[in-house]
C-alpha cells in the first residue's frame, strides 16, 4: 500500500468514526438543563471517578496535574491563597495542601456535593498542614471571592462542564492577585490524522465502556465526557478566549499530542 492509499484509507476510517459519533444514542442535554444535569450525575459517578481517571488515562493525569501545579509558579509556600475550581475529587487541591505551609490555605470549589464529600474523605485520611476549605459554588460566580486575592487559581477538567465559561474566565482574572496565574489542564485536539484516528475511537467508543464497567452499571456520564469535549474549544481558541477575557502571556503545552493540555494565563500587572 502506497502513502497515498494509507493516508486515503486512514481519512475514511476518520469519518467513519465520526458518523458513529454523531449518530450515537447519546445526546447533550439543552444549554438550560445541562448544569443540573452534569451536577447530579457527577454526584452518581463520584465515588468510582478517581480509578476511572486512572484507567482511561493510563495513571498519566496525575503526571500533568503536577505539572499544572509547578506551572501556577507560586512564590514560595508561605502566606498562599489558592483557588481550585471545578476541584472534583480534590486531586489537585491535595498536592497544593502537600507543598504549602501553615499559614497558607486551599479553596477548593465544586458544584457537586458528591465530589466535594469524596475530597473530604480524603482530607480526613490524612493530616495536611496547611489549611483547606471546601465550598459548594458556581465557578462562574464567585460571589464570596474577594478582588485581586488569590496567589493562583487552577481548574482541572473541568472547565469544560461549565456553561459560561467567558465569565468563568472573567471571574478567574478579578479574584487573582495582579501578575499571578491561572493554570487549566483539559481535553485538547489531536491534529495529527493517525493519532487523532486513533484517540477518537478510544475517547468516543472505548472510554464510555471502561466507566460503565468500573461503575457497575450503565451511566450517562461515561458518555457525556466524549460528547462535552467535542463542543470543548481547541488549543488556540481557548487561548484567544483568555486573552479576549484581559489575560496575557496566555501558552499552552500539549501532553499526548494534545489530547490533553495546560493552558497558562497571567492577570496582568
Amino acid at each position: 500500500m502506497t502513502w497515498q492509499q494509507f493516508k486515503i484509507t486512514t481519512l475514511s476510517k476518520m469519518q467513519e468514526t465520526e458518523s458513529l459519533t454523531s449518530t450515537s444514542e447519546y445526546r447533550l442535554p439543552p444549554a438550560e438543563e445541562r448544569a443540573d444535569y452534569i451536577r447530579r450525575n457527577f454526584d452518581a459517578i463520584a465515588r468510582n471517578y478517581d480509578r476511572f481517571n486512572d484507567v482511561v488515562t493510563f495513571g498519566f493525569h496525575r503526571l500533568w496535574k503536577r505539572s499544572a501545579i509547578r506551572l501556577t509558579a507560586l512564590p514560595g509556600n508561605s502566606g498562599r491563597q489558592v483557588l481550585d475550581l471545578c476541584c472534583g475529587s480534590g486531586d489537585l487541591t491535595l498536592l497544593f495542601a502537600d507543598r504549602l505551609a501553615a499559614d497558607s490555605k486551599v479553596t477548593a470549589l465544586d458544584f457537586s456535593p458528591g465530589m466535594l464529600q469524596i475530597l473530604q474523605h480524603r482530607l480526613n485520611k490524612k493530616k495536611y498542614t496547611c489549611a483547606v476549605e471546601l465550598r459548594e459554588g458556581d465557578a462562574a460566580h464567585l460571589t464570596d471571592c474577594p478582588n485581586d486575592f488569590y496567589d493562583a487559581v487552577t481548574i482541572g477538567f473541568g472547565l469544560r462542564n461549565v456553561q459560561d465559561r467567558a465569565g468563568c474566565l472573567r471571574e478567574c482574572l478579578r479574584v487573582l492577585k495582579p501578575g499571578r496565574r491561572l493554570v487549566i489542564l483539559d481535553v485538547g485536539r489531536v491534529n495529527w490524522t493517525i493519532p487523532r484516528v486513533v484517540h477518537e475511537f478510544y475517547f468516543n467508543h472505548i472510554v464510555p465502556r471502561i466507566g460503565e464497567w468500573l461503575h457497575g452499571e450503565r451511566n450517562e456520564m461515561y458518555a457525556y465526557l466524549p460528547a462535552s469535549a467535542r463542543i470543548y474549544p481547541g488549543q488556540q481558541e481557548l487561548a484567544r478566549e483568555l486573552e479576549t477575557a484581559g489575560f496575557t502571556d496566555v501558552r499552552y503545552t500539549n501532553r499526548f499530542l494534545g489530547a490533553s493540555v495546560l493552558h497558562v494565563a497571567q492577570k496582568p500587572v
